[in-house]
């Protein structure tokens, strides 16, 4: 629940759903680059910033109100 009294679970499951996009976009550009590409280095960092921001979402309905 926000201080409002509403639940956050939609509003996290649309940040989900954005960072999941992210990270599939990331796949599709590694699966096109050919190993050593020095792209890959920088696409490999966002995909695993996506990763740990999805796994940060559940403690953020955890908090306390």
């Amino acid at each position: 629940m926000t201080a409002t009294g509403e639940d956050d679970t939609p509003l996290i499951h649309e940040f989900k759903n954005h960072l999941s996009v992210i990270i599939g976009f990331c796949d599709l550009l590694l699966r096109d680059l050919p190993e050593g590409d020095p792209k890959r280095a920088d696409i490999l960092e966002m995909r695993r910033a996506g990763q740990a921001a999805i796994a940060l979402l559940p403690k953020l309905s955890e908090r306390p109100r």
